[in-house]
């Protein structure tokens, strides 16, 4: 397993594929970092990106930049764009088509949150490793 602490961030500009291309660009550095993170995890960790980076481009300019860093024990995923709009979990009616990406992330990730940027505001999620989750500490 090839050890890395960060990944080069990825520009991603609205268009027809670009949540999809940002995914398969993840997807490509999980599995050649070979992390050790289960399908399950990987499938979460795809899901959580798709839903923080379509939130950028549709809510805060039409651009973001993502990073991926690995600590040994959890993958961090951060989602940079130039909006001063917070992230809110929202609770949307059953009829509605959005609203529910925030609300993923909480239920598929380890932990998230966001931090204030010069220019903008950065939102991440951690994914712990799968011995992270199983591990007995005494």
């Amino acid at each position: 397993m090839t050890d890395f602490s960060t990944i080069e961030a990825l520009h991603v500009r609205a268009g027809a594929h670009a949540v999809a291309q940002a995914r398969r660009w993840i997807a490509a550095l999980l599995q050649e970092r070979e992390l050790p993170l289960s399908g399950d995890a990987v499938a979460d960790v795809l899901l959580c990106a798709s839903e923080i980076i379509t939130n950028a481009l549709v809510h805060a300019g039409g651009e973001c930049w993502v990073r991926a860093e690995w600590t040994g024990v959890h993958l961090r995923v951060e989602v940079a764009d130039r909006s001063l709009r917070l992230p809110a979990v929202l609770t949307p009616e059953i009829e509605q088509g959005s609203g529910r990406g925030l609300a993923l992330v909480d239920a598929l990730a380890y932990s998230w949150g966001w931090e204030p940027r010069e220019l903008g505001k950065a939102v991440h999620f951690v994914v712990a490793a799968d011995l992270a989750l199983t591990a007995v500490t005494a």
